[in-house]
């Protein structure tokens, strides 16, 4: 993985004189700017540290170095480079010998520059906080924007969430701002971010503070990039069934850890609808809002109580949620998505998100429950029973999880006895459909797996 480091202050080299005159320290303010790494990196494996050296003074920076340190341990000095010169909004590549690489464990990165003759220490210095995982998952980036029916620089923004949500790396939600679209939940969970402009961006919830809400659209999809590099402590889940006979929607989440993270977690559950069609400034007539954050289930905090403060790794950790679709809704346009959030010191991150379609169930749904199928226990913790009065003979025995995936198939004969859905109790906890299907007749009913 190549990390380019390069951020906004903090950082500076310096410059070795002019060499004629070994004495004589020319004033420098060198710096490395647009710096970033991941919080979380593959443990004991090498990442190169490469910087960009910057000069914020009118004297040319001639000669430099670059050091970093992880927590205490022994300065990884670098090499000294001689330059021809670097001023204005020049700047000069570096790329350290030492590849930063650890073992699993957290701490602060520390990357700075070393001369003679800087002007101003103040911007010396990037810190990284870090932790390398042994065990890791795939990490998605959650990218929320703040936008608005009326705001006529929003467009172009709202093309680029588009484009980044077609990334399977990467869950897009819109928080709509004083329009038909906003909601008091999602405007609660926006608002401490402390955003007063529109467009702005949120990566990640703002990466424990360091993220600042960005107006500029077109940077944030090398910025998505960037932390896609990284890896997660947690595996997401998400499953969302809807009802079309009382429209509810059901969500179920997960969370699995790698690593044992201390701290505040805690489970967020957005409703998205996308494909609505209305008006939008400095848009045209037939214009479509994607991503639309209709509600929260989770309140602006999460659910925090699903996650101890130290997760277990290896354990499955599981919510369930339930929510009335309104009337004016379009039922199939609707979505969830869900994250972790990890908190310390008052700030917060995302951990990982995942986001799904909706499994509508019922299509023939008055057929399926005019039916005396039943399903016992419901919940169930082990086996699962079927009894099916109106069915004899042949079927095909069905269980779909809450994300659509088949997760039993099997044939089963219906003679009047209660029949068991083989391989039910081997099924992580959580909302599954269980379908019957019998010539072309099918037979469906919603459980719960404890």
């Amino acid at each position: 993985m190549n990390i380019t480091l390069i951020t906004s202050a903090l950082r500076k080299v310096i410059l070795l004189g002019l060499g004629i005159a070994p004495l004589y320290a020319v004033c420098q303010d060198a710096f490395l700017t647009n710096a970033y790494m991941p919080l979380f990196v593959k443990a004991s494996t090498d990442i190169p540290i490469s910087v960009r050296v910057r000069n914020a003074a009118t004297a040319q920076l001639i000669t430099f170095r670059v050091d970093w340190r992880w927590n205490n341990g022994p300065v990884q000095a670098g090499f000294s480079q001689t330059t021809t010169g670097i001023t204005g909004n020049q700047f000069w590549p570096y790329e350290h010998p030492a590849p930063f690489n650890v073992p699993q464990g957290s701490g602060i990165l520390k990357v700075w520059a070393v001369g003679v003759g800087e002007a101003n220490p103040s911007n010396d210095t990037l810190i990284f906080r870090i932790t390398a995982l042994e065990q890791w998952t795939t990490k998605s980036v959650l990218l929320e924007q703040w936008t608005g029916t009326w705001c006529p620089q929003c467009p172009p923004a709202n093309t680029a969430g588009n484009t980044l949500d077609n990334d399977p790396q990467v869950v897009v939600a819109k928080h709509h701002a004083v329009d038909e679209f906003s909601s008091g939940a999602s405007t609660a969970f926006f608002a401490p971010y402390e955003v007063t402009f529109t467009p702005a961006g949120v990566l990640d919830q703002g990466e424990y503070g360091t993220y600042a809400p960005n107006p500029g659209s077109a940077q944030w999809g090398q910025q998505v990039e960037q932390r896609k590099q990284g890896v997660s402590p947690v595996q997401v889940g998400i499953g969302a069934v809807y009802n079309a006979l009382d429209r509810m929607l059901t969500v179920d989440m997960s969370a699995t850890y790698t690593y044992g993270l201390p701290g505040e977690h805690a489970m967020n559950v957005f409703i998205l609808e996308d494909g609505i069609s209305a008006p939008q400034a400095n848009a045209p007539a037939n214009y479509v809002h994607q991503q639309v954050v209709r509600d929260v289930l989770t309140g602006v905090q999460g659910d925090g109580n699903v996650i101890p403060s130290t997760p277990v790794p290896g354990a499955a950790y599981t919510g369930t949620w339930g929510f009335i679709v309104p009337e004016d809704w379009v039922a199939q346009n609707i979505r969830a998505i869900g994250f972790v959030t990890h908190r310390e010191n008052g700030e917060a991150t995302t951990l990982n998100v995942r986001s799904t379609s909706s499994l509508v169930v019922g299509l023939n749904e008055r057929d399926a429950r005019s039916t005396t199928m039943r399903a016992y226990p419901n919940p169930a913790s082990g086996a699962l029973w079927l009894e099916l009065a109106e069915v004899q003979g042949a079927t095909t025995l069905l269980v779909l999880a809450a994300d659509g995936r088949e997760v039993i198939s099997h044939a089963a004969l219906f003679a009047g006895a209660p029949l068991v859905v083989n391989g039910f109790e081997a099924l992580t906890p959580g909302v599954y459909l269980v379908k019957v299907v019998h010539g072309d007749r099918q037979h469906q009913l919603r459980v719960v797996k404890e």
